[in-house]
């Protein structure tokens, strides 16, 4: 090798170790002085190394990645994937920058870390969940939002091909639902035709049962309670489909139990305010319905602005919730607004005063 070579190649096998040293030192709340006691150096090289001055001699890594809890690899940064709490950790970061510096900060980052990791599927598909929430609320025009909107479909895409089938699943079902939603069917139709049948083994209520033997009863009210809004979710999503199809069939009759049932869900179950007009509004607005419509949006955009206590209802009281985690209807508003003034669903309503006033007063 030249030396220039290996000046170079010492620089990339050593890029970031001073990171995860300072981090890991302070993971296990050792100072710098313990460290360097510990392997035979001074302080001040220790401090050296986690400034990135200089490196530890080759002899003293596998002891230093001992000392730190973790193995050369790590040390080294060659590991190809993120453990779910750095995963989680890097979305809130994510979400933060998005709050504070906008969508455009926000997707930079994203890409980022993507060239850092860039076969990790959980996090790619995480990433594009977070990237394709933070677009929607941010009620951009469909111009504006191609280029963004080109990043997340590069990031379903690649999850789509990669070798894990639970994050690979997850991407052609998002994949497909957009398709659908483009009008492309056969694309689709070709993506739902290689997913597997619906499973109705859910190991999540037997883990229960076995969390519940070991007396670990949180954990386990805390995954049921999870199940059943994700049970609940899904039933409003069903209720609204059938509606949708009872009203192309003309069964209005059928379409006003749907919307009734999709109600009373919401009411029974404690959901959100909001989640109880879903359904009927669907239907009204389907049924092409003026003055339902009009009353129902009314009454679901209040709904929307009173923030939802999942604590206050003795069926999710195990949930955690996020301190400071901001109204989700005031964020949701923009986007609904948008939606409002721009889907060809809402034509119909365009010329009626009501409507005018009401998108006026929650923009």
């Amino acid at each position: 090798m030249t030396e220039s070579f290996q000046i170079i190649f010492k620089e990339l096998i050593y890029m970031n170790m001073n990171e995860i040293v300072r981090e890991r030192r302070k993971a296990l709340g050792m100072t710098q002085e313990q460290v360097a006691d510990c392997l035979g150096v001074s302080a001040p090289a220790v401090n050296k190394w986690e400034k990135g001055a200089t490196y530890p001699d080759i002899s003293l890594l596998p002891a230093l990645a001992r000392l730190l809890g973790i193995d050369v690899n790590t040390l080294f940064c060659f590991n190809e994937s993120l453990s779910q709490k750095e995963i989680g950790l890097f979305l809130n970061k994510v979400v933060e920058v998005q709050k504070a510096s906008g969508l455009d900060a926000e997707f930079v980052l994203a890409m980022e870390k993507v060239r850092e990791y860039p076969t990790c599927a959980e996090l790619l598909h995480m990433l594009a969940l977070t990237l394709q929430g933070s677009l929607m609320m941010a009620h951009l025009d469909d111009e504006s939002q191609k280029p963004y909107d080109a990043q997340i479909l590069s990031l379903y895409e690649r999850v789509a091909k990669c070798g894990d089938e639970k994050y690979s699943k997850q991407a052609n079902y998002m994949l497909a639902s957009r398709f659908i939603s483009e009008k492309q069917y056969e694309k689709a139709q070709e993506l739902l035709d290689a997913m597997p049948e619906y499973n109705a083994l859910d190991k999540r209520g037997l883990q229960a049962s076995l969390w519940v033997a070991q007396d670990r009863t949180n954990d386990a009210a805390k995954l049921l309670e999870h199940k059943l809004i994700s049970a609940l979710n899904d039933i409003q999503a069903t209720l609204i489909s059938l509606a949708k199809i009872a009203v192309k069939e003309g069964d209005f009759d059928t379409a006003k139990q749907l919307a009734k049932c999709g109600q009373s869900e919401a009411e029974v179950f404690g959901l959100w305010g909001y989640s109880a007009y879903i359904v009927p509004l669907e239907v009204a607005v389907t049924s092409k319905n003026v003055v339902e419509s009009l009353d129902l949006l009314e009454k679901m955009l209040a709904a929307a602005l009173m923030p939802w206590d999942v604590k206050k209802s003795p069926l999710y009281k195990h949930i955690e919730v996020k301190e400071n985690g901001g109204n989700l209807g005031a964020q949701m508003m923009p986007s609904l607004i948008s939606e409002l003034e721009k889907s060809e669903e809402y034509e119909f309503l365009r010329g009626e005063e009501k409507f005018k006033r009401m998108i006026e007063k929650y923009k």
